[in-house]
């Protein structure tokens, strides 16, 4: 756990799992409100992965990526959207951190990435362990998402909110910085 990676854009959240709630909304037939009890009456499952880190948005040509071996415990977000039922046009998950502030010179409500729905299978995960204990606060406690074989970017910390949208969202997160092209 000590050689994992730890970026932290705008600060670290300190969250504790009684009063953290994820919001699940957009285009979908039941919004939901999950609280952390609720997340555990889901089956736990463990996903090792590889983690990699993107390295830095202003300098995207430097050898600053770093790579480590993790094993994510939590539940799978393809059983919690199911609950929710999102409508046939759902193609993208706007996924947002409890994190907000400056970065880069643009202020952000909170950090956001999209992942698109086809992405979404048994391996990718609501985790709230890594390595067999609880997440620390500087890897996204409570509950953060786990997007294995995309960069570590995509695996939002201190998740609060998935959004069912239709199309990308705009965000600098996904527009501007983090942003491979295709």
């Amino acid at each position: 756990t000590e050689d994992t990676p730890v970026l932290c854009h705008l600060g670290v959240p300190r969250l504790e799992p009684a009063s953290w709630s994820l919001e699940i909304d957009g285009q979908l037939e039941r919004p939901r409100t999950l609280r952390y009890a609720d997340l555990l009456r889901y089956p736990k499952v463990e996903v090792p992965s590889v983690h990699q880190c993107c390295g830095s948005p202003f300098a995207p040509f430097e050898p600053t990526r770093r790579v480590c071996n993790v094993v994510w415990g939590g539940v799978r977000l393809v059983d919690v959207l199911r609950d929710a039922a999102p409508a046939e046009r759902a193609r993208y998950l706007w996924c947002q951190g409890a994190d907000g502030g400056e970065f880069g010179g643009v202020v952000v409500e909170g950090y956001r990435k999209d992942l698109p729905f086809d992405r979404v299978g048994a391996d990718v995960l609501l985790a709230h362990e890594m390595n067999g204990a609880p997440l620390s606060p500087e890897h996204g406690a409570p509950v953060r998402l786990v997007v294995p074989g995309f960069y570590g970017t995509n695996s939002v910390k201190w998740l609060t909110r998935i959004t069912v949208a239709d199309q990308r969202a705009r965000e600098p997160f996904t527009t501007r910085w983090y942003s491979d092209p295709v």
